[in-house]
């Protein structure tokens, strides 16, 4: 029959052994870095409250798919296969790429864009044609992935996704501004 520990010890071998395993610090992000809980507190300043919206766009009728044109994708590797609907988020259509295994892009109509502002509050404010565009990148396994929300009417942005393997921040920036402009131009005046 095995002996049991005394019991006065048991308190102190479930410190020790609580002792051995480390917890990791900080939160699991979205590969396209959009979060659906509270963000915390931003640290610097904010995005303009009202974005810049020089020539507003609509929506009406357009199918994000039909943004991810064969000449459009072209520099980033062009489409392998059909388009992926309601991937990553509902309503987005996204688009395997020939460059590299798993390298993706996609386009979206998606939240206000005060609204990504608050969700994402690591990103930072740019310009796509004179609208204003929240970007954000982060690293997922060997991937670059950024994404960014174009302000293209008061209640919408246009949602543009980019994941490139063994990519840096800022070249998958560069080639994700050039698919943004050409899916903004695409859109039709509102």
């Amino acid at each position: 029959m095995p002996k049991l520990l005394p019991r006065a010890l048991l308190p102190l071998l479930a410190f020790a052994l609580a002792g051995c395993g480390s917890g990791v610090t900080g939160q699991p992000i979205p590969a396209a870095g959009f979060q659906s809980e509270e963000a915390p507190p931003r640290t610097r300043e904010a995005a303009p409250e009202t974005p810049q919206i020089p020539r507003p766009r609509s929506t009406a009728g357009v199918d994000p798919c039909a943004l991810l044109t064969p000449d459009a994708l072209a520099p980033v590797g062009g489409p392998v296969g059909p388009p992926h609907r309601d991937d990553p988020v509902a309503g987005a259509c996204a688009q395997l790429l020939g460059s590299a295994p798993e390298n993706t892009a996609a386009a979206a109509f998606y939240a206000p864009y005060g609204a990504v502002v608050e969700r994402q509050p690591r990103g930072v404010a740019v310009a796509v044609e004179g609208h204003s565009s929240w970007l954000y990148c982060e690293p997922v396994t060997q991937h670059q992935t950024c994404a960014a929300a174009t302000a293209i009417a008061p209640d919408r942005t246009l949602l543009t996704m980019l994941s490139m393997r063994d990519a840096s921040a800022a070249d998958t920036s560069e080639r994700l501004f050039g698919l943004t402009k050409t899916a903004l131009a695409a859109l039709p005046a509102a």
